[in-house]
Parts: C-alpha cells; sequence; structure tokens
C-alpha cells in the first residue's frame, strides 16, 4: 500500500481531529446537564443540529485562513 503524500496527511488528519471534537464534545455537555430520566440520543442529535450550522463553517473558514498564512511565511523563509 502507498503511503498519502504529505500535503494530504495534514488535511486529513486535521479533518479527523475536527471530527472527533465536533462529536465528542456536544456528548460531554449533554451527558453533564442531561436530568436522570432524558434519553441521550434525543438530546445529543438536538446539540449537533444546533451547533453545526455554526462549528463547520467556523472549522472550514478558519483552515483555509489558517492555511494560507502558513503557505505565505513558509514561502518567505524559503
Amino acid at each position: 500500500m502507498n503511503k498519502l503524500p504529505a500535503k494530504f496527511r495534514q488535511p486529513i488528519v486535521g479533518l479527523g481531529i475536527m471530527l472527533v471534537m465536533l462529536s465528542s464534545l456536544p456528548a460531554i455537555l449533554v451527558s453533564q446537564n442531561l436530568p436522570p430520566q432524558a434519553d441521550f440520543g434525543t438530546a445529543y442529535f438536538n446539540a449537533i443540529s444546533q451547533m453545526a450550522p455554526y462549528a463547520v463553517p467556523l472549522a472550514i473558514g478558519s483552515a483555509i485562513l489558517f492555511n494560507l498564512l502558513a503557505n505565505f511565511f513558509v514561502e518567505k523563509v524559503q
């Protein structure tokens, strides 16, 4: 099996970390604040649906901005 080129490794790792954070942080908050008899699944999917419209564009925008800034400064150094 061939390894991925370096230019693909960092975005894939970043995407994996972002997916874990976007899925596990609402789960932690829901489990801490959930009443004893409430349904976890419904509350979790409600938290995801409230968070996703803000978190996904923010994550994509910040990834693009940081990538542009890093490429700008890396080109200047070399």
